[in-house]
């Protein structure tokens, strides 16, 4: 049994199937009236965004030089920022 990739390249197919993600992405936003949302990856470690786990495994953090050595955590879960995110735009 041979394949034979009808797009010439594994890179031409790469782009195929994200062209076709896209379009389903546009067309379904379209048609149920959705707005696409970026979640941060970090979030400051003072906001209260980040949820708090189990309450025995810690966040993994870091301090951010040019926010005055500020600490930022990555997200664990996004349920609080989720909730932030809706009440802003009125949802």
């Amino acid at each position: 049994m041979s394949y034979k990739n009808l797009l010439g390249s594994i890179e031409n197919t790469e782009k195929a199937i994200k062209s076709v993600k896209d379009m389903f992405q546009n067309n379904l936003s379209a048609q149920l009236a959705l707005l696409r949302v970026t979640a941060p990856m970090i979030v400051l470690s003072n906001t209260g965004l980040n949820d708090e786990l189990n309450g025995v495994e810690r966040p993994v953090g870091f301090p951010i030089k040019d926010m005055g050595e500020q600490r930022a955590e990555v997200v664990h879960s996004l349920a609080k920022w989720k909730r932030l995110k809706l009440a802003q735009l009125g949802v």
